[in-house]
């Protein structure tokens, strides 16, 4: 039910009217779960009917007429249009966005807590895995000016997920490009052992995230390219080889020996170099760590970490 609540939400708008009727494909249980929790809102009943869509009586709505436990919404033409509605049919609940939000992060037992990045999205916690998790109402949103930035200052170096309801195959390639790997929330809910939905994710096994192309002297982070001064480039190298041997640091001796500078110094100059192409100075911190006694390591787990001839 959450699933469809979020889709119903992301077709009609935050402010879709859902009926009694389209509810009763549900079991009560749920729906009166969610009424208590706030998600889902009752509203007002509704008193008229649209007109006919063909019709010229010039009303905005047709009236009703009580028929024991029925309801006819009535054409001023033609009897034969007339509509026979049942008590569901005019009850009508609204959505809250935020609270169902949350209730998908609930249902997903993620860590950390929900927050709104941007209009239409939400970062819903973190898996075990380490991934950080968002959800929109659109697709385009994720992929739109800023956006990307916006959502890389909420939740920092981690891989991200992100979970919408219609995506493209083309939003799909921009979004992998950037570092996101998008997941269709229909695909992630499965069914409870009391049979309500929960969100189940399973993030691929490896999402690069750091694409060096050795030939271009060119790397790129999430999405954004990195143009470090040749030296810079040299260094960030090694740091990236040796994060795919045993021992993923590399030793304060081999630094001086390959750039024939002190090692704190010439670091230094590249997490400068790091902040310069857009990253913050945590970001290049954790980016370029620090093995205290020994020398640094690349901040990555080498599965993220695709390197290019």
């Amino acid at each position: 039910m959450l699933a469809w609540l979020w889709t119903r939400l992301s077709e009609g708008g935050a402010r879709v009217s859902i009926s009694g009727r389209a509810l009763g494909r549900f079991p009560a249980s749920e729906v009166e779960r969610l009424l208590r929790a706030q998600v889902l809102i009752e509203e007002r009943k509704v008193d008229t009917w649209s007109v006919c869509a063909e019709c010229d009586c010039g009303l905005d709505a047709r009236p009703l007429e009580q028929l024991d436990d029925a309801f006819r919404a009535c054409c001023p033409h033609d009897p034969a249009e007339d509509v026979i509605l049942q008590k569901d049919d005019l009850s009508r609940f609204s959505v809250d966005a935020d609270r169902l939000v949350a209730r998908i992060a609930a249902s997903g037992n993620l860590g950390g807590a929900v927050a709104c990045i941007a209009d239409g999205v939400w970062l819903l916690g973190e898996t075990p895995s380490g991934h950080a998790v968002v959800l929109s109402f659109d697709a385009e949103d994720l992929v739109a000016p800023g956006a990307v930035m916006a959502i890389r200052a909420a939740v920092g170096p981690k891989p991200i997920l992100a979970i919408v309801h219609d995506l493209s195959a083309a939003i799909a390639v921009r979004l992998r490009e950037v570092g996101i790997e998008p997941q269709e929330i229909a695909a992630v809910f499965k069914a409870g052992t009391v049979g309500t939905e929960r969100l189940v994710l399973n993030p691929p096994s490896s999402v690069p995230r750091l694409v060096v192309k050795l030939s271009a002297q060119s790397v790129t982070l999430d999405g954004r390219r990195l143009d470090l001064p040749t030296q810079m480039f040299a260094l960030f190298r090694l740091l990236i080889e040796q994060s795919a041997k045993r021992d993923p640091v590399l030793k304060n001796q081999e630094i001086e020996t390959q750039t024939g500078r002190p090692p704190n110094q010439i670091i230094r100059d590249l997490r400068k170099a790091l902040v310069s192409c857009g990253l913050t100075s945590d970001q290049a911190k954790a980016l370029v760590a620090t093995v205290h006694a020994r020398g640094y390591r690349l901040g990555l787990d080498p599965a993220e970490v695709v390197i290019e001839p």
